[in-house]
């Protein structure tokens, strides 16, 4: 069974499912919930030569989110009784944190939701699962 389960979380219904199917997962097999949260990258305001009030703002707001989405993550675990971590990873593309937030805390495991987005949405936003699961060699779970 997986010892250490890695669940990224960004404060929506389907992060909370994939939370709900990781800690059915600790349960069965002893394991431990390693929450992430990755902000994303900055917007283009806030970087630049004009970026430090704009990036400060949203780097505040961006850790304010994050720390919601874990303090989630820490609840559900307490009241499922299985042991959990969290990291409030550094901005950047969320499947690079997500990698290197397994690889870091030796997960065996990713389980993470997908939002399934279709057409055009999923070809202009692009998909974090999917990244995960085409750059990853932890085995990782999709939640649908």
């Amino acid at each position: 069974m997986y010892k250490r389960i890695l669940v990224p979380v960004d404060g929506t219904e389907r992060g909370a499912a994939a939370l709900g199917s990781a800690l059915g997962l600790a349960k069965l097999g002893g394991g431990t919930i390693v929450g992430v949260h990755v902000a994303g990258e900055p917007p283009l305001l806030a970087t630049g030569d004009i970026g430090g009030p704009f990036y400060d703002a949203w780097r505040a707001e961006a850790d304010r989110q994050g720390r919601d989405a874990l303090d989630y993550v820490v609840r559900r675990a307490t009241e499922a009784g299985v042991p959990c971590e969290t990291v409030l990873a550094p901005p950047g593309p969320p499947w690079e944190g997500i990698i290197a937030t397994a690889r870091a805390r030796g997960c065996d495991v990713i389980v993470m939701a997908s939002h399934g987005r279709h057409g055009m949405a999923a070809r202009l936003l692009g998909s974090e699962t999917q990244r995960v699961l085409i750059h990853c060699d932890i085995p990782v779970l999709v939640v649908r």
